[in-house]
């Protein structure tokens, strides 16, 4: 009974915390802070189907990129391969191998790598005449690169309590350009830098039925800068919560539905929060919708999975999802992610 009491006491805090981040999300805009946006778009069909809500929820190598410590439940070996088709044409891939060791925790790597297409380069030129006609100087095309390679490691303290954390090193490579130096003398400079960034979680099970709290902390990385403004990448702190509302109905059926709410703290942002939902009817199939606050656009995310296991170590998964575009300016980005564990 005490720890019933304290489990709800905790339960109370955090929703406390997550409604005062909604009341004071208008209180301070914080814009134009950070880089590499191209980090804050969600991987893993699972997780944005239902809003990206459910950091204290997701498991395997579908928590890489949301809470590391998730990492630590995943089957013995994991591969998994995401593809986001963003809005304007943009791509965004991941791919992720995982191996559980036991007691000595779980290890993963990962890439994820963005596709822009061909973009035309140009120059204001060496002189008035050279750049008179269009208004600028045709410099051909180049492909800019955004590259994210990673390790990941978890593992279990407890039964009831995990850690994780997750290094990469994030390179960006957008083409050259000319400058004209004190001495007079044209200067070529590529455009390129790289960094790590650090990215940490916990997941600690109550004890009250599934009650699940998550804290995380992403994209910790020193400031970078490219000539003279310098930037980071988008820090973000998470916390979250997610139960299995049909544990007060019937703690032992195979089905599940989850409710998950997460409160977001970005440093390029004011305050979001995220809550979704999940069925998933006897572990095949899954039906996932989710509502995003506070955002310009994509707030509302629908999805579906289905699992199919080969055996009893050998299961295949496929997620897809969708976040609507209420302005009507871009088409509904899709997320289809395939996973194999065994």
């Amino acid at each position: 009974m005490r720890n019933q009491i304290k489990n709800t006491w905790t339960l109370i805090v955090m929703l406390t915390l997550a409604v005062n981040t909604v009341i004071h999300a208008g209180d301070l805009k914080k814009v134009a802070q950070s880089g590499m946006q191209y980090l804050k778009i969600g991987l893993d069909a699972q997780m944005v189907g239902r809003g990206e809500a459910g950091i204290s929820s997701v498991k395997g190598l579908s928590a890489l990129y949301w809470n590391p410590a998730g990492l630590a439940d995943m089957r013995k070996k994991e591969l998994s391969f995401s593809h986001n088709a963003w809005i304007a044409d943009i791509s965004l891939d991941a791919l992720a191998i995982g191996y559980n060791m036991g007691h000595l925790g779980a290890f993963s790597i990962d890439a994820v790598w963005v596709d822009y297409g061909e973009l035309l380069g140009t120059s204001v030129g060496h002189s008035i005449e050279e750049s008179s006609a269009q208004g600028y100087v045709d410099e051909g095309t180049f492909r800019p690169i955004d590259l994210a390679v990673g390790i990941g490691y978890a593992r279990k303290v407890s039964n009831q309590f995990s850690i994780g954390g997750h290094v990469r090193y994030l390179y960006e490579d957008y083409g050259s350009n000319v400058i004209v130096t004190t001495s007079g003398e044209n200067e070529t400079v590529q455009n390129t830098i790289g960094t790590l960034s650090f990215s940490l979680g916990t997941w600690y099970q109550t004890g009250f039925k599934s009650l699940a709290l998550s804290m995380t902390i992403q994209n910790f990385s020193p400031d970078i800068r490219y000539e003279y403004e310098s930037f980071s990448p988008p820090l973000t702190f998470k916390m979250g919560v997610s139960m299995d509302l049909l544990d007060f109905f019937n703690d032992k059926s195979r089905s599940r539905l989850l409710f998950a709410i997460d409160a977001i703290h970005p440093r390029d942002y004011t305050e979001r929060i995220n809550v979704g939902m999940e069925y998933d009817l006897l572990g095949i199939l899954q039906l996932r919708s989710g509502y995003r606050m506070n955002y310009d656009e994509g707030e509302l995310a629908f999805g579906g999975g289905v699992r199919y296991s080969m055996s009893d170590d050998t299961q295949l998964r496929l997620d897809m999802s969708y976040l609507t575009m209420a302005s009507g300016r871009f088409d509904w980005p899709m997320q289809i992610t395939a996973g194999l564990s065994f």
